[in-house]
């Protein structure tokens, strides 16, 4: 329907002025404000899209947390005297072991009793503590020695006992209530027959108390627990150590020692293949997830379709070929040849996912176990038992270097290190931030660094939903894009509005113009019918 602006007036133009001037106006603003809007609705609609991302990124990291450490291998004892737990799972693999306990390490145990109370004074002074070996009520000292003062004031049993403790020197205190009256001050060494204890005390003023605490000769009513070593037979070869628990019998494996044995224990571990394969498939369908998401969201329609919301987003495919690209490549530092995803029985689809064969990957973990580790157990390893590696930083390139040494020195694939005490390091080159130590003069051996795909994968999803990471700067640079696009709206506003005054001054002009015309058109009219009227 058209509008009528035309009125029945017989002053100025006769016309809606404020209708015209507002069809005007709109017709100046809507293309202007439909763009605007196109634009804010396209950057929502991509922060929305990143946003999902970003979580399903979050989600990457936390679902898939739990399976580092994971390598199928499994550790037991056929008995309560041997607890077997894995600590290293890229230094262990598969044994075997008969055990017999013949006596377990403990701490010397020196009961210094006849104390009224537990607030009993002792005296100020000090006691001085060496470490060392009792034998036939001879003590030879390793030593090690510490001196604990006993300041006045705080010379109770009870407070001497906290003073031993906060010491931090290897020695427990306790205070232990015998009877009513008779209190004593309990000392226990840490376990070992070499960490037993001499003690001399000196007061500070004579005949106080606290020379009570010294024990410089041997004393069977004083020791009530002797310090002893943990002897074992492991298939039949003897062996000692301090404590009771031992990590370097076995690489890899922690071996705590409850009691005796009357019979050897079996102690083993062994890989079981549906644990791996399960841990794998967990790890394959998290990247087929952020693949699907990124796929779904970058698709297009093509004829009759439906584009997703990223569709022809350069930054979302660069995601998209990125973990590709991590899934695809090679993986190196764990052997002397590079491991890849196929070779576990992981393939790429036509439609861009990944699939697992349960009877590709059983064939190759049975085969080769070890290379397991590639896909979700970052290390360092090598061929020598005398040398062990750690790595620092992420500056490192994973795979094989060559290590050199006389003991003294050492060279990196023929970069010399710095040595500190028995750790060679290199702060630069391929290798920067690796770490080796040796035992004794150390041996030539390969090193090999290797990162796991599970850790590159959660490194770059890491990387891009940091704070300052590229997706969180994508979405920052979308929300600064919107808050412009929103002050555009509102330098529209202003602008629309002086166009509307311009408009309506303009036509008021031509109001005013218009009925100046008309009162002169009404003379001219008043003078020609005067005109006819003296004619006639």
């Amino acid at each position: 329907m058209s509008t009528n602006y035309l009125k029945t007036l017989n002053v100025g133009s006769g016309l809606d002025t404020a209708n015209i001037v507002s069809a005007l106006v709109d017709a100046r603003r809507a293309p202007r404000e439909a763009s605007i809007n196109e634009r804010i609705d396209d950057r929502n609609i991509k922060i929305s899209a990143f946003s999902e991302i970003k979580k399903a990124m979050q989600d990457f990291e936390t679902n898939t947390s739990g399976l580092s450490g994971t390598t199928g291998l499994a550790v037991a004892s056929n008995g309560p005297e041997v607890t077997a737990t894995l600590n290293d799972t890229g230094a262990a693999s598969a044994f075997s072991h008969d055990v017999e306990v013949s006596s377990l390490a403990k701490s010397q145990t020196l009961v210094f009793d006849g104390f009224a109370s537990a607030d009993a004074s002792l005296g100020a002074g000090s006691l001085t503590f060496s470490t060392g070996t009792w034998n036939s009520g001879s003590f030879t000292a390793n030593g090690t020695t510490n001196t604990v003062t006993i300041a006045d004031g705080s010379d109770t049993l009870e407070t001497v006992a906290a003073t031993i403790n906060d010491a931090d020197i290897g020695v427990t205190a306790s205070v232990v209530k015998k009877t009513e009256s008779n209190y004593a001050l309990v000392l226990h060494s840490e376990p070992g027959v070499d960490n037993a204890l001499s003690i001399a005390a000196v007061e500070t003023i004579a005949g106080s108390g606290l020379a009570n605490l010294g024990y410089t000769s041997y004393d069977a009513a004083v020791e009530t627990v002797a310090a002893s070593d943990l002897s074992i037979t492991v298939d039949g070869v003897s062996v000692t150590r301090e404590t009771n628990t031992v990590t370097d019998l076995v690489d890899g494996v922690s071996l705590t020692f409850n009691e005796t044995t009357s019979s050897p224990v079996a102690v083993s571990a062994a890989y079981d293949t549906d644990t791996a394969y399960a841990a794998a498939k967990s790890l394959v369908d998290e990247i087929n997830t952020l693949l699907s998401l990124l796929n779904t969201a970058t698709a297009r329609g093509g004829v009759g379709g439906v584009d997703g919301d990223l569709a022809g987003d350069a930054f979302a495919k660069n995601m998209i070929s990125s973990i590709r690209s991590i899934i695809s490549n090679e993986i190196a530092g764990f052997g002397d040849e590079g491991v890849h995803l196929a070779n576990f029985g992981v393939l790429t689809n036509r439609d861009g996912s990944i699939s697992i064969s349960q009877t590709a990957f059983n064939e190759a973990y049975e085969a080769d176990p070890d290379s397991f580790n590639a896909l979700l157990n970052s290390r360092v390893t090598t061929n020598s038992q005398l040398v062990s590696g750690s790595v620092s930083g992420s500056d490192y390139v994973p795979g094989t270097y060559s290590f050199v040494t006389d003991g003294s020195s050492a060279t990196l694939d023929g970069d010399a290190m710095t040595l500190s005490g028995s750790i060679f390091s290199i702060d630069s080159g391929d290798a920067d931030g690796l770490n080796v130590t040796i035992s004794g003069n150390g041996a030539d051996t390969t090193v090999y660094v290797g990162t796991s795909l599970l850790e590159k994968m959660q490194d770059y999803t890491n990387s891009m939903t940091k704070f300052n990471g590229s997706l969180n700067e994508r979405l920052r640079d979308y929300n600064t894009d919107i808050s412009d696009y929103n002050q555009e709206l509102s330098n529209l506003d202003a602008q629309i509005e002086k166009i509307r005054e311009e408009y309506l001054n303009r036509f008021a002009d031509m109001d005013v113009a218009l009925a100046n015309f008309n009162r002169t058109s009404e003379s001219l009219d008043a003078m020609m019918e005067g005109w006819k009227a003296m004619n006639k």
